[in-house]
């Protein structure tokens, strides 16, 4: 990043190879599209890249990226008043070594339904929990990358547990 504000011309390439799958994840998961999850990660990155000059260096640069990622990924859903679809893609997760093949699909399985699920819920509490949980931001990072009051992210957060467990409980009913 002090190289970014230095002006080397390559360095923010460097942040865009470091943080590209981070931030497209983040935009997927709030637009549940892929197309449209290019365009917002793309567009972060533009608007880091012209905002560099308002970055506080004493922060972390990744929360301060995750807000923009985020911001532009709402306005992509308020703007165009996204249909929502089921996103086939899991999340990346660590695989556990001592899996078995059916212990994996079980498990892929399950993971895909709580993405599907989360497909359904409001993109302000997609973004927290994508966030929270599968970023792994502490809440007062998802609180600043959102703009939010720590309260309302606790809010959001257990709002959304709360519509996600209701969800998956009617999935597994409806497949009985």
């Amino acid at each position: 990043m002090r190289r970014c504000i230095a002006g080397e011309a390559d360095a923010f390439a460097g942040l865009v190879e470091r943080y590209g799958g981070r931030v497209y994840n983040i935009a997927l998961r709030i637009t549940s599209d892929a197309d449209a999850a290019k365009d917002c990660a793309q567009e972060a990155f533009i608007r880091a890249y012209r905002a560099l000059h308002r970055y506080d260096p004493t922060l972390p640069f990744g929360p301060w990226l995750f807000r923009i990622t985020t911001n532009a990924s709402l306005n992509y859903v308020q703007r165009w008043h996204a249909h929502q679809t089921t996103v086939d893609e899991l999340p990346d997760a660590p695989e556990e070594a001592d899996e078995g093949p059916e212990e994996t699909a079980v498990r892929h399985e399950e993971l895909a339904e709580v993405v599907a699920a989360m497909a359904d819920l409001a993109p302000a509490y997609r973004a927290a929990l994508t966030l929270r949980h599968m970023q792994q931001l502490s809440y007062q990072e998802v609180a600043d990358a959102l703009d939010i009051p720590l309260g309302t992210v606790k809010t959001h957060l257990h709002r959304a547990r709360a519509a996600l467990k209701t969800r998956l409980a009617a999935r597994r009913g409806e497949a009985r």
